[in-house]
């Protein structure tokens, strides 16, 4: 099952929050400030019962749309 993550991160003085995704054996942090954006994602990913090795095609996908 895929979750959300999160992390702070600075940046030039400033803190931001960024969002991204896990699951028992992969994990991508750093995907996007937008935590709806991910949590769409996530939820796509567990309807769909995403293999784990198809991850990181989903992620690129993801950012390149």
């Amino acid at each position: 099952m895929y979750s959300l993550i999160s992390k702070v991160i600075e940046i030039e003085g400033k803190t931001a929050v960024t969002f991204g995704i896990s699951c028992e054996s992969v994990s991508i942090e750093d995907i996007s400030t937008n935590e709806a954006e991910i949590n769409d994602l996530v939820d796509k990913c567990n309807r769909l019962e995403l293999s784990p090795i198809h991850l990181y095609d989903v992620v690129e996908d993801f950012l390149n749309e």
